[in-house]
């Protein structure tokens, strides 16, 4: 018995760090792929951030039978719209994908249809059996949050042999959880798409490197039915205006041993999406795109409410002068935290803390108050280029190793930096990160409050969430979202770091396959995150080294 559960431990292990691979790698190589000789743009007047949303694609209906074969000849395939193409799954400033990918989807009352070209000089493949770790290798992947709501996810794999993994995931991948089944580990059943069917057409000759390939294509087709067992909405799926989060993405990776060329370079960890993530984790689920149904057929006139559903909405006006240096106090004793509704495993259940009394700072941190910190010296670490972006951050670092703060953005929240630069930043101002009981302690006001202004709905004359802006905004931008305390932003603009990595209360408890993965804890939701995300009660993640523009903090300290 304890053997079988070391080599369940193993497997368990192992496979986590493939999954994880492609991300630590390129965190840990010194941004390798950036864009050569890329440069943010020099802003001298006060500055707006360009806006941003994940990419939208609106799947008509078909008007013929689509036969599953790779080849996407069908008059549906042949008037309907590629996507854009594929690109780097950070964001601009980083490498453009060499090699061309596109794809495209239709939808019946029966199934939604997938297809898609993968430019590929030299097709390979290697796995030929099912439910293996097909991102080992060059592969397409598929991911379907059907409601939106981040929980009962898909996850489909492929390679240009065909060789399918799918898997589904109770809550994101980077919260500790692991695909519900998996063969490989003793104690698991396999799970699969129900009905789903995958044919992959390739232009070239497979795994014969002496030669120049076109590449490969596929068509998948999902029914319905099995993609409402994943739907916790309660709404029909198959209908004029329904909207899924769906991203797709292409892995370009080779391992050297597999080809039999001496002077052959292999591609290690490049992973390309239809939508930039905006961060190196694939699995954010708040950052896939949005596909919208339209009842019409694909030679129809378009639908143009559909086609421009989401439009973007003005800032809102920023406060006149706000005291960001200001702390409030919050009286100790005993609270309820809990539960985290949206974490299904029993992780993060309703318990009893104990805190003291403790100060926790009104506003998160500005890039103003961040460029102060830079600037007080030694603290060129803490630094990295992109915060140059002005439409991310909007801190330059200057010829003589001084840093400034791009015009009109010094009230923003400062974004784009390692858990160890928010650390360090609290040290300097004498503070700390607030604990994850004291923030949840200080957003809920030691009662059950939904949001941190109340039970009232959200909406977004109280919190930045969702893309509706589509960037952060100056602090204590909404005061109708402000706690009863006077904290402000605790819902929305930016996920605030805690230095506490991911893992169930004390009286919680771990499924026996999920795994804590080394995530560090976020609270709040960003300007990315779905309306679940920013409840006082949830838990979300980030990785130590991870520098997204959703992600950034606020500072406590002991009330002595």
């Amino acid at each position: 018995m304890n053997n079988r559960f070391f080599v369940t431990a193993i497997i368990i292990i192992t496979i986590l760090t493939i999954i994880t691979i492609l991300p630590q790698n390129a965190l840990t190589t010194g941004h390798w792929d950036r864009e050569p000789g890329y440069k943010h743009p020099v802003i001298t007047t006060p500055y707006t951030p360009k806006p941003f949303k994940p990419r939208q694609y609106v799947a008509c209906r078909t008007i013929d039978t689509i036969t599953l074969d790779g080849k996407i000849n069908e008059s549906s395939w042949d008037n309907a719209e590629w996507t854009e193409k594929f690109v780097h799954i950070v964001f601009e400033g980083y490498k453009n994908p060499n090699l061309a990918t596109r794809a495209k989807m239709v939808w019946d009352d029966a199934n939604i249809y997938f297809a898609g070209e993968l430019e590929e000089p030299n097709i390979y493949g290697h796995l030929t059996k099912k439910d293996t770790v097909i991102c080992r290798e060059s592969d397409f992947e598929i991911f379907i949050d059907v409601d939106g709501d981040t929980r009962n996810y898909i996850e489909i794999e492929f390679n240009a042999l065909g060789t399918v993994w799918d898997m589904i995931y109770d809550k994101e991948l980077d919260k500790g959880s692991f695909p519900k089944s998996y063969p490989m580990i003793p104690g698991t059943e396999p799970w699969d798409v129900e009905g789903m069917r995958i044919a992959v057409r390739t232009d070239g000759t497979v795994n014969y490197p002496y030669d120049v390939d076109e590449g490969w294509s596929f068509e998948c087709k999902i029914p319905w039915e099995s993609l409402e067992k994943t739907n916790l909405s309660g709404q029909k799926l198959n209908k004029n205006g329904t909207v899924m989060r769906i991203d797709f993405s292409r892995v370009e990776f080779t391992i050297k041993e597999q080809w039999p060329i001496e002077d052959w370079t292999p591609i290690e960890g490049v992973d390309w999406l239809w939508t930039p993530m905006l961060s190196y984790r694939a699995h954010v689920t708040e950052t896939f795109g949005r596909v919208i149904l339209s009842d019409r057929t694909v030679i129809q006139s378009k639908d143009c409410e559909l086609e421009q559903a989401f439009p973007f909405s003005e800032p809102p006006k920023p406060p006149k002068n706000p005291n960001v240096g200001g702390m409030v106090k919050i009286k100790g004793g005993t609270y309820t935290v809990g539960p985290d509704d949206d974490d299904p495993s029993g992780a993060s259940p309703r318990g009893e803390v104990t805190v003291d009394d403790f100060y926790i700072d009104r506003y998160e941190v500005t890039i103003n108050e961040y460029t102060k910190f830079l600037n007080a010296g030694d603290h060129d670490d803490f630094y990295w280029e992109d915060m140059a972006n002005p439409d991310w951050c909007g801190i330059i670092k200057l010829d003589d190793g001084s840093y400034e703060v791009v015009p009109g953005k010094d009230l923003y929240p400062v974004v784009l930096l390692k858990i160890d630069g928010a650390k360090a930043y609290a040290e300097w101002a004498g503070k700390r990160l607030p604990t994850e009981y004291e923030w949840e302690i200080a957003a809920r006001g030691g009662t059950d409050r939904l949001y941190p202004w109340g039970n009232e709905p959200l909406d977004e004359s109280r919190a930045n969430y969702d893309y509706h802006i589509g960037h952060t905004v100056p602090v204590g931008s909404y005061p109708n979202g402000r706690t009863p305390e006077g904290l402000y932003d605790m819902a929305g603009n930016v996920n605030e770091m805690i230095d506490k990595v991911w893992e169930e209360y004390p009286w919680g408890k771990m499924h026996k396959f999920e795994n804590r993965r080394a995530r560090k804890i976020c609270r709040g939701g960003a300007w990315t995150a779905q309306p679940l995300k920013l409840k006082t009660t949830h838990r979300d993640v980030v990785k130590s080294h991870e520098m997204a523009p959703f992600v950034g903090f606020r500072c406590a300290k002991d009330a002595k």
